[in-house]
Order: C-alpha cells, then sequence, then structure tokens
C-alpha cells in the first residue's frame, strides 16, 4: 500500500479514514474519509491542505494566507499555527466521504461551514485562552 506522499506523485489522489480531532465536527475520527489530492498553489482561505508538522501530517484549514506563508487553524482548535510554507504542504483535501455521501470542497455547504469555522475562531481562541489560565490557577492554587 503506497504511502500519502507516494500515492499523490504515482495515483494523484489519496483516500483515508480521519485520525484525531482538531477539525471536528466536520471531520469525525474513524467516521469519515477523505479524498486528499496534489495541492494547488497558491492555495486559498478556507483550503484545508495537508501539511508536515513535527514528523507526521496535519490537516487543519487555512485561516490567513500572508507574505510569510499560511495561517492555519483546525476547526476544533483555538491555537494558529503560523507561517506554514508552501514546501511543508504535500496535499489539499478534496472532498470527504461521510458514509455514502461525498461533500466535494467545492460544494456551497462545505464552503460555507469553513466561512463559518473561521467567524468563530476569535470564541475558540478565547476558550482555549480561558481554559490555559483556568488550568494555571489550579496548579497554582496546589502548591
Amino acid at each position: 500500500m503506497l504511502g500519502l506522499e507516494e500515492s499523490l506523485k504515482q495515483k494523484g489522489i489519496y483516500v483515508t479514514v480521519t485520525k484525531g480531532d482538531s477539525m471536528n465536527p466536520m471531520l469525525v475520527e474513524g467516521r469519515d474519509r477523505v479524498v486528499v489530492v496534489p495541492p494547488e498553489f497558491p492555495l486559498k482561505k478556507y483550503d484545508i491542505p495537508v501539511y508536515r508538522k513535527m514528523g507526521h501530517y496535519t490537516m487543519h484549514r487555512i485561516v490567513k494566507v500572508t507574505k510569510n506563508g499560511y495561517i492555519i487553524c483546525g476547526d476544533n482548535r483555538g491555537v494558529l499555527e503560523k507561517n506554514v510554507r508552501e514546501e511543508d504542504i504535500v496535499g489539499m483535501l478534496d472532498g470527504i466521504y461521510q458514509g455514502d455521501k461525498y461533500i466535494d470542497r467545492h460544494d456551497k455547504e462545505f464552503l460555507q461551514y469553513g466561512i463559518d469555522a473561521v467567524k468563530n475562531l476569535p470564541k475558540r481562541r478565547l476558550k482555549y485562552f480561558i481554559k490555559r489560565v483556568v488550568r494555571k490557577i489550579k496548579r497554582t492554587v496546589k502548591k
């Protein structure tokens, strides 16, 4: 069986079951299959690239395009990954199988979900900030 990068080079497509919860609720671990294709540069806001991060592949949404690269964040995360470069990107999400239903990245439902996810990013960032502060306070109180 070919790995991600080998499959993209040889076949131009890679299909796999999702792992992790960083893109919930759009992508649910073990439920959804993602279709990955070679990236079409330059990528745009709301695209979902697959990129190398600390020795593994990650799939998160572009929330902003800058002169230094892409700012990316998981739909279920509040931490921004800044300056992700094109050379780190190996593929991009082309569509999702949710059961027998296929949702293409150009589908209106798919695009609207991306717009909403980015629009709600400030709320997620605030939520994660509050969680970090509460954890820090709890650690301080225990000492």
